[in-house]
């Protein structure tokens, strides 16, 4: 699931517009690289998986990033993210709430559109056996298809309808 929060009002700081995915995105299991693990194994579908926020293809700057270990995800391995300027950040955005939360950059796509943002999800180095990374779409449009849970889906909806949907934890 990816909320953002870009920094267009439609309105109101209330009416704010998040993309809220129907279900949770699926993580692709990876090795913890930061504990010492090695690079790949029969035991993990990719070396390294993040969500970044950059400003735009235009200038390629990049404002933030969450890679996989860094990711608050539930039993099952499924992750929310929720990204928003940090002014507009929901309270409920927290790792203690089973979200993680990415920064949008404060200079919007840096071409001079100041509320568009880009967001980047990266599949690195995919196991053979591993069939739903991005890497393996061939088409566009086949996203869903092809990459089935692992790709997040998104619809907007407003910070406040954000946080009053709790704490899931």
């Amino acid at each position: 699931m990816v909320h953002i929060l870009p920094a267009a009002p439609l309105g109101t700081t209330d009416q704010m517009s998040p993309i809220r995915a129907a279900d949770p995105g699926e993580l692709p299991r990876t090795p913890k690289t930061t504990g010492g693990a090695k690079n790949l194994d029969s035991a993990v579908d990719m070396r390294f998986w993040s969500m970044c926020s950059n400003e735009s293809l235009a200038t390629t700057k990049v404002a933030t990033c969450l890679f996989d270990e860094q990711m608050a995800t539930d039993a099952d391995g499924r992750y929310t993210i929720v990204a928003s300027l940090p002014e507009d950040r929901p309270a409920n955005a927290t790792k203690e709430c089973g979200v993680s939360w990415l920064s949008l950059s404060p200079a919007g796509d840096g071409a001079g559109h100041p509320d568009d943002s880009l967001l980047i999800m990266r599949n690195m180095l995919p196991a053979k056996d591993f069939s739903h990374a991005a890497h393996d779409t061939k088409t566009p449009g086949d996203e869903k298809a092809v990459m089935g849970e692992y790709l997040p889906d998104g619809q907007y909806t407003s910070k406040l309808a954000f946080e009053g949907s709790g704490c899931a934890k």
